[in-house]
């Protein structure tokens, strides 16, 4: 019977495989029974280049049909502008129905806040995904400072962009803050953010006697690194958050009270399968709740933490964030650590195959 061990995925992950090759070994195994979730950043790509193994993997998964979606904590632009560049980058047609950036879930929230404060991104670009998720009134710290300069007299902001990307602010109260990706200037957004928490009944230019938080902050992730091009990871949202953190409670003696989504939390998890389990009902015809999901991760911290609490069979590739020697915290320590995403695959396939004899 066909066989497939990991030297053999080693040799084949130079050449393509036949197509009747692909037959018999999906021969082995049921598709319809498992389905994965890939990081990006790490495992498919590194900046903007594609990982050749990724090419293979994601080619490998689409000749089986076997289902799959991608679930990253970057985040900044729309679904339907980051599907168009990883399409291209990977050389497939991905749909924005199989992709889940940090900030998508903040969708659900449209419908209970009117007014925000977006942060984070570049230009405007934040804002725009904000509005295209229905927030009737997006306001960010560019607007502010066009307003009134004095708000942070150190802004980075060039005066084309003050005269282009700013707009007049509204009179209509803040309702909450949510910040979608890495802020780019993190001292004008700490303070423009702080004075918006601790205005009173949201109204920016006023504040609370006490300092006392009036409105919710939500973080789209918690990542404290992610990797680039660099040869070591890069701070990330979390390291945003916790210096916000730390300047609040040094400011109004509290603690700073907010909501994180993205991966390793929960809900994040939850709305990736249900996202998942439609995807692969309205590609491939399969109905009901895929039995079992490869997370498929750099990041012990995120991807396979998170992965690991859901249920979900974690590999870590060390292609990313995690490197051999590092410490695994408990709890973040994958089924699997292999060297790039073809080999995950071929893992998970494996597995599948010898789950039905």
């Amino acid at each position: 019977m066909f066989s497939l061990t990991f030297s053999t995925a080693r040799a084949w992950s130079g050449r393509g495989l036949q197509s009747r090759q692909f037959q018999r070994f999906s021969s082995r195994f049921n598709s319809a029974d498992f389905a994965f979730a890939f990081d990006i950043d790490g495992v498919l790509l590194r900046g903007s280049k594609a990982f050749d193994e990724a090419k293979k993997a994601l080619q490998f998964l689409e000749n089986n049909k076997v289902p799959w979606i991608l679930l990253t904590n970057g985040g900044g632009k729309t679904e339907a502008k980051r599907v168009s560049d990883l399409s291209s980058s990977l050389g497939l047609d991905i749909s924005t129905s199989q992709f889940i950036q940090s900030h998508t879930p903040f969708r659900r929230l449209a419908d209970t806040y009117t007014k925000i404060l977006v942060v984070g991104g570049d230009g405007d670009t934040c804002r725009s995904v904000a509005e295209s998720y229905g927030f009737a009134d997006c306001a960010m710290s560019i607007d502010v400072i066009a307003a009134d300069p004095h708000t942070w007299p150190f802004h980075r902001y060039t005066p084309d962009a003050l005269a282009n990307l700013a707009r007049p602010l509204s009179a209509s109260k803040f309702d909450a803050v949510l910040v979608f990706n890495d802020p780019r200037d993190w001292g004008c957004e700490v303070q423009v953010v702080t004075d918006v928490l601790t205005s009173r009944d949201g109204v920016l230019g006023t504040k609370t006697d006490d300092l006392v938080q009036t409105m919710p902050i939500y973080f789209s992730n918690n990542d404290l690194l992610w990797a680039n091009e660099h040869k070591f990871a890069r701070f990330g949202q979390g390291a945003f958050r916790s210096s916000l953190e730390k300047v609040f409670e040094d400011y109004t003696a509290r603690k700073l009270r907010s909501v994180i989504i993205g991966k390793p939390f929960i809900f994040t998890y939850e709305y990736a399968h249900k996202v998942l389990d439609e995807f692969r009902a309205s590609r491939y015809g399969y109905a009901g709740h895929v039995k079992r999901v490869y997370m498929v991760g750099d990041n012990p911290a995120s991807d396979i933490r998170g992965g690991n609490d859901y249920g979900w069979h974690s590999i870590l590739v060390r292609t990313g964030v995690y490197k051999d020697g590092d410490v695994i915290p408990q709890g973040s320590v994958p089924k699997a650590i292999v060297e790039n995403v073809y080999e995950a695959v071929m893992h998970a396939v494996e597995n599948e195959a010898a789950s039905r004899h």
